[in-house]
């Protein structure tokens, strides 16, 4: 009888041994909050005896950026008048766009990784009083994207707000929407700024002296910007916009046009590009189109910005996957920590390969755009490659031998310098005050996105 119970008991516990096997398999119950491990193709669904089979969450698919060519106006000089087409017929297609998913919420199981990812909350108290968990993430898997002649890496996040924080601060100046990435960096337009200015015009519509204030770059969210950019971004106006640029093709001259309540003007620079100047009542200011997007240039801090649902946007040049929001005399970050970029670019044997004092990683800078990417140099990887930045003028790397870690160092075009951990992860992300709408502490990322009806605290 005894040993007739014990088999019993054997036979009953089998099904829970197998089920904890399994689990442990899988990386283990996640017991922090974690979210979920993302991969290319959603895990097939297990099957239960209920009624109904639980499905497996969809998988989020990166937004991919093509690199392939440099910015328009960038170090590499890619200016209009230098593509095929003459310069007053640039390319006037749908604009690209990649959509930047939030996170989804916590999952009960996350895969085992084969390295051990930044942790993005290292010293911050979460909401339960204790230190931040580190999370398992998954960086996608760069071999889906890759093909003959195309190279894939991971981008790099560099300034890692959480979801309640930047998404608060954007709707205190009224953002109701946040553009998605622009994925064709061909689009950007990222000239010095001797390419970045034209000089006005003397004498307006009716021949006469022109006179009105120039707007302050600080003051571009003042009514009389958002009026006018409103006025004219919809179908009708670009219509208009196209036609013009097909028919108003002379280099150096302004062409006056007059609607109800204002004036404007296109005039085309020695570079091809087109530039429309909006002039109401005693102010005025000037804006490029290209590539169907209204772009305007911050002289104070050297960036392009881009129009989009009401509001002026910069996507850094040399961090294709960062996006911030202008707002005067700031730059609000609109990027998740946690949201995935892949870009892809032409294997390019123009390159500069910098390895590292202990042979462990190696940086190739490709291209004319100076593309900085990271390998592992085991064999096989640890990780696939990532992507650190663009404009990358010197690599460093640090000295191992006195038992510190490994940090990369990149000095930038733009007189800049990024530092890198051994995986790629950027130091201090979003440390900088000039970033920041205001001083208040941003509060620990709880996992999950916020709701628009039940904002997070402190934002």
């Amino acid at each position: 009888m005894k040993r007739m119970n014990t088999l019993t008991l054997a036979l009953l516990l089998m099904p829970a041994l197998t089920a904890l096997a399994d689990n442990n398999r899988d990386g283990g119950r996640d017991n922090n909050n974690s979210k979920p491990a993302r991969t290319q193709s959603a895990a097939p669904a297990r099957s239960f005896s209920a009624p109904q089979a639980r499905q497996a969450p969809a998988a989020r698919q990166p937004v991919v950026i093509n690199m392939s060519q440099g910015s328009s106006g960038g170090h590499n000089r890619n200016y209009p008048s230098q593509q095929p087409s003459r310069p007053a017929a640039q390319p006037e297609n749908q604009p690209s766009y990649g959509r930047l998913n939030w996170s989804s919420p916590a999952q009960n199981r996350t895969q085992a990784q084969p390295w051990t990812p930044a942790n993005r909350n290292v010293g911050q108290v979460n909401h339960n009083g204790g230190q931040a968990a580190q999370r398992p993430y998954q960086r996608p898997n760069v071999q889906a994207y890759t093909s003959p002649g195309v190279h894939a890496a991971v981008a790099v996040h560099h300034h890692a707000y959480t979801p309640g924080y930047v998404r608060g601060k954007l709707k205190k100046i009224g953002v109701t929407a946040e553009p998605k990435l622009i994925t064709n960096r061909a689009e950007f337009i990222h000239t010095d700024r001797l390419h970045s200015a034209i000089g006005l015009p003397k004498d307006g519509p009716d021949h006469g002296p022109l006179r009105g204030t120039a707007l302050s770059p600080r003051h571009f969210n003042d009514p009389v910007v958002r009026q006018q950019m409103a006025r004219i971004d919809n179908a009708n106006w670009l219509a208009r916009i196209h036609g013009f640029h097909s028919t108003e093709n002379r280099a150096n001259h302004y062409y006056w046009h007059q609607d109800q309540g204002f004036s404007y003007c296109h005039y085309i620079d020695p570079t091809g590009y087109h530039w429309w100047g909006w002039y109401v009542g005693d102010q005025f200011f000037w804006t490029r189109h290209f590539h169907s997007r209204w772009w305007w240039y911050d002289s104070g801090y050297d960036r392009w910005c881009f129009w989009n649902n009401g509001n002026w946007w910069w996507q850094d040049p040399y961090h294709v996957g960062d996006l911030y929001c202008y707002n005067n005399d700031t730059y609000i970050p609109s990027n998740s920590a946690n949201d995935q970029v892949v870009v892809t670019a032409n294997i390019n044997p123009n390159l500069q390969a910098t390895n590292s004092p202990d042979g462990t990683r190696l940086v190739k800078v490709i291209g004319d755009s100076q593309d900085a990417f990271l390998y592992d140099t085991a064999n096989p990887a640890t990780f696939d490659p990532v992507y650190l930045a663009s404009g990358a003028q010197s690599v460093q790397f640090s000295d191992t031998s006195n038992g510190r870690p490994l940090e990369i160092i990149l000095k930038l075009n733009d007189g800049s310098f990024d530092m890198f951990d051994s995986y790629g992860n950027p130091y201090n992300p979003g440390a900088n005050d000039g970033d920041q709408a205001d001083g208040n502490q941003q509060p620990p990322d709880s996992g999950t996105p916020p709701s628009d009806d039940n904002p997070p605290v402190n934002n």
